[in-house]
Formats: structure tokens, sequence, C-alpha cells
């Protein structure tokens, strides 16, 4: 066999057997590599069995506005320097979509072993993280509370002590109790912000350009919640003037508090809510009074202070820093920029960053601009939209995939010749993908379908499967699998009937790589093909024989596509892989 092919093979069930449960004491592998009857063959690679898991998931946004999600068995986040940041060290367990009511409600199968779940998810609207214990065969995921450790809390921070003013009072959670009516979003808002303000990247210098907002005519202001994205309890604040922001001192400004806690929280029902608005008021430095109307001519300026509210105190304190819409006025060297200004139609937002484009007191942030978010409106509609930017629509087609791992005996997922002994003594160490499509044009009730699958497979006598497991060394003995491993089944065990996928396929290749041997086989006819899969995958496995009883790995790599299966239907039939041998036009 070439040293590059086996390289590649070794690395490919290493990769699968990192998450393999191994229950044998050392004493038994050494029988096991050195010989021994079957059962001892088989003891290195030990059962675990899976559980239907039915989850009831469902995210608070509207109608038509489908979120993607990864669901993990350990906490895929991590707080560091302020930031909430995606570890790159862990892999999901599965991933979703939900339908268009933001419900997802289907029965996954997940290792026995699993016994909570972590949802994350960065779109915008929604929570990042949700957690949910699996109890009697079920998981209701809610959404986790970030808080910022207590050396975040420990940084030296200004003065409480600075001018501000207030448009009413908060309850406990400061929710302001002047919020006066509750804004529908659409979902087509949610998309396109998605879309243009992805999480962890820097915002498109385009939308920050011109950041204030210019009150083209005496109107009424409100401003809305529209997403919330930060670790912090962030203050949000505003000012006017009049022409030229460069002539105004930043020291003279007369700073509202909007929203004392500009934070969405979805666990009380009394907290601020996507949607809750406030009507801003004009001070009248001439009157020393408060008006509804802002007079034309007037610019509203934004100012946010970062974790500028304390829940134990129900007060506003100065923050951690203290960042504006006008970037001049802000303490970074280079990069001044924290906000970002557009409008989707004649929804005008405003978002901002809260943390510094530079590291200042240990913390940087991402400058993508979506820390808070939250949409400016007026009465009459067109008396701020002067010259703000338009995002493109959002939308369309949501593609994915999702990858599962297991290792089973060959018997599992091929019908194998009973008079010959070679087949019972193979295991096949899988890594089965299928690709996932949702399109706008779906129904509201449905989560996607599936369009492909590609199995890689490596096939090998229980011998070579377990010496693969021992090269690994004892460190992957307690690790376990994520989907199931089973033993071969005895001649006690009644027979499975194997269920299948029905749909028509559109095209297949079968690929074969073992020692310098090359093979390929194609096929474009869906009748023909699929009744030959199972065959074609016997036949090339039977092929490489002299091989395998050489203890000499087989790897094959099936790829599929056909036309679309429901997701809901394809995951009921074929909960975990290999896909390939059980995806048929007729179900025979």
């Amino acid at each position: 066999m070439s040293t590059n092919i086996r390289i590649y093979l070794k690395k490919m069930v290493y990769g699968l057997l990192a998450l393999l449960l191994v229950s044998c004491t050392d004493s038994d592998l050494g029988e096991t590599i050195n010989g021994g009857d079957s059962s001892k063959q088989l003891c290195a690679i030990s059962e675990i069995g899976t559980q239907t898991v039915s989850f009831n998931l469902k995210y608070d946004v509207p109608e038509g506005y489908r979120v993607a999600f990864e669901v993990y068995k350990e906490n895929p986040v991590e707080i560091n320097a302020g930031m909430i940041i995606k570890k790159v060290d862990v892999s999901p367990i599965l991933t979703g979509v939900t339908n268009g009511k933001g419900e997802y409600d289907l029965s996954r199968s997940l290792s026995e072993q699993v016994k909570e779940v972590y949802v994350y998810s960065s779109y915008i609207g929604v929570p990042p993280l949700l957690y949910g214990k699996i109890e009697n065969g079920t998981v209701v995921p809610e959404e986790i509370e970030f808080s910022e450790s207590a050396e975040t809390k420990a940084i030296s921070r200004a003065s409480n002590n600075f001018p501000f003013y207030t448009l009413g009072g908060w309850n406990s959670l400061g929710k302001p109790d002047y919020v006066s009516k509750t804004e529908k979003i659409s979902s087509s808002v949610l998309q396109a912000v998605n879309k243009a303000f992805p999480e962890w990247k820097k915002a498109n210098p385009e939308y920050n350009k011109r950041t204030d907002i210019y009150v083209e005519k005496d109107a009424e202001i409100w401003i809305s919640m529209l997403h919330s994205g930060s670790l912090f309890d962030n203050v949000l604040g505003y000012f006017t003037y009049e022409g030229d922001i460069k002539n105004v001192d930043p020291n003279s400004i007369h700073e509202i508090i909007a929203f004392p806690r500009a934070n969405i929280v979805r666990l009380f029902s009394s907290g601020l809510k996507a949607g809750d608005a406030v009507q801003l008021k004009y001070y009248n430095s001439k009157t020393g009074k408060y008006q509804t109307t802002f007079p034309k001519g007037t610019s509203i300026g934004w100012v946010i202070r970062t974790d500028g509210y304390s829940l134990l105190r129900r007060s506003v304190n100065e923050g951690l820093f203290r960042f504006y819409s006008y970037p001049e006025w802000n303490p970074e060297s280079g990069n001044k920029n924290h906000t970002v200004l557009f409008k989707k139609d004649n929804f005008v937002v405003v978002g901002f960053e809260d943390l510094p484009n530079e590291w200042i007191n240990y913390m940087k942030g991402d400058g993508d601009c979506n820390d808070l978010m939250f949409h400016v409106s007026s009465y009459p509609e067109d008396a701020i939209s002067y010259e703000i930017p338009e995002i493109p629509d959002g939308g369309g087609d949501i593609d994915g995939t999702e990858e599962v791992d297991g290792i089973q005996p060959l018997s599992e997922i091929l019908d194998l010749p009973d008079d010959d002994p070679f087949w019972s003594d193979l295991f096949v160490a899988s890594k089965s993908t299928y690709t996932r499509k949702v399109s706008d044009n779906d129904a509201p009730e449905s989560y996607g379908s599936v369009i492909g699958v590609k199995d890689e497979l490596i096939i090998a006598n229980s011998k070579t499967m377990e010496s693969l497991i021992v090269d690994q060394g004892p460190s992957i003995y307690r690790a376990f699998v994520k989907t199931t491993i089973r033993k071969i089944a005895t001649k006690a065990d009644p027979p499975k009937k194997k269920k299948f996928v029905k749909t028509t396929i559109r095209g297949m290749i079968v690929y074969i790589e073992v020692d310098d041997y090359d093979d390929e086989y194609m096929g474009m006819n869906a009748f023909s093909l699929q009744r030959d899969v199972r065959g074609t995958l016997i036949q090339k496995i039977n092929s490489a024989r002299e091989q395998l009883q050489n203890n000499i790995p087989v790897r094959i790599i099936v790829e599929m596509e056909f036309e679309p299966v429901p997701e809901k239907e394809f995951i009921e039939i074929l909960p975990v892989g290999p896909y390939s041998p059980f995806c048929s036009f007729n179900g025979e």
C-alpha cells in the first residue's frame, strides 16, 4: 500500500475514532492484536447506544425568518476580553434550520451519553446561545444569560457623577416605564440585516460614512430595539445639535438616556423586548423644556456607554467606555468609527460597536457594529430618510451540511453473502454528510430538503480496525462516538428491516482507493443506478478482498445527488449514516 494512502486512511480513521468509546484493558488489547479468538477481536470496539431526542426549540422571530443553528454537547463559546468568542476546537453534533415560524420540532438521534445540549446561532435577532437538559427524551433549549467576569467588572471606571438626563424611570430589569408602543419587525428586515452585518466581521465602511440622523422637517421621533448581541448591559443615550458637529464641544452636549439597559431580555416578561419603542424628546435650550417635536434642521447624535447599567443598583453609570456616533470624539488613535446607519426600504437602523477598535484596557472589539441595533422612525415618515444608504435584500436559499461519524459492522449497511466467512468480520468507519437546502419558497412548516449525500467509508476487518484504535494510545479510551457503534449481530438476533429514502437519483460516483489501484464507477440512470448501488459497493469491496485479508484498509467514497427529499422525512428514515446505501428510487 502506498505511503500516502496509508497516511490518509489513518488520519481519516483517527478522526472518527477520536470519538470512539474503548473499554478493554491493555492486556486484552495485546491479546487481540496478537491473534486470539473472534470474541476478543471485538473487545476494543464497544457498543454505545443511541437515544431519540425530541427538540422543542422556539425562537421569537417574525414569520418567514428562518434561523440556522448548531447543536453541541458542550458549551461552544467562551468570554474573552469582554467578547463572546466561538471556540475553534469543538464540533457540532448536529445542525439545523428552523421552519418559517422560528420552530424546530424534530426528533434526532444522539449518543445515549449526551445528557445536555447547547444550541448556538450567529443570526441577528435571536440569542446566541441556548441550553437544555435532556429529560424523558425531550429537550427544551432556553436562553443563557451571559455576564462579564469579576475581572472585567474590576476594570477602573470613570466617575459615576457624569451629567445625564432621563425620559422617565425603569423597572428592576432596566426596561423603561415610558415604552409607548411595540413595533413589528418584518422577516425581510431581519434577513437583510443578518446578511449585511454577520457576526465577527467588520462592518462595510459604506454604512458608517454618516451616522447621525438629520431631521428634514418638524417631526416626532421614536426608537425601538432591533437586536442586542453584547455581553454587556449597555446604556444608549442621544443628544441634539444644529449645524456642523465639528463646531460642537462634546462637554457641552445635553445627553439624554433613551434605553438605560439596551439589552433585549427574553427570559422574563417584564424585560425589554425587540420592537419595544420609546418616543424621544427634544430639549429646547432656549426655554429649558422638553418637547415632543424635533425642529427642522436638527441633527440627532448617539452615545453608548459600555456596561453602563448596574442591575444590582438599578442605576446608570459612566461605563467601561463611552463611544459616540461622531467618530472624532472617540478615544482610538486609528479607526474611530463605532456606528453604522442604513435603511431597508423605509426602515432606518443605527448599529453600535461597544468595544474599542484597538486594544484599550485589555479589550478590543470586532468592528461588526451589531452589538446594539435600534430602529429610528419619525412622523411624518419621510422626515429622516435623507441620504441614508440602503442595504441589499437578504433571504435566499440557506445551504448547509450535517456530518455524522460512526463505526459499525458492514452487515448493518449492506446485505452480505451468508456463505462466505470473509464478510462476517468486516467493519465500516464512516464519515457521512448530507446537504440541506432551505428556500424562501418553502412552506412555513417546512424545515427544508436534503438534496445529496456523501459517504466516506473505511472498510477493514476487526483486527485492522482495532489496531488503528490501539495506535491512538490510551487517550481516546474514554471518549465516545456521537452516533452509535454496534456489535456484530448473532444468529439469534432477528433480521432488521432496512428502511429507504425514496427519490430520483440525478447522479452518483463511487470511488475506491486501495494500494496503488484506483477505480471509478459513474452512473446517471436513476432506475438501474440505485438498484445497483449496494451491489456496486459489495463488488468494489470484493475486488479488494486480498488487501483486506492482509489487514489493509480500503477507502470508498460515494457521492450522490437526488431530487429534494424533505429533511424531516429524511432524518426520520435515516437518523444516522452512512446514507447512500439507503437512498432508493423505488425503495427496493
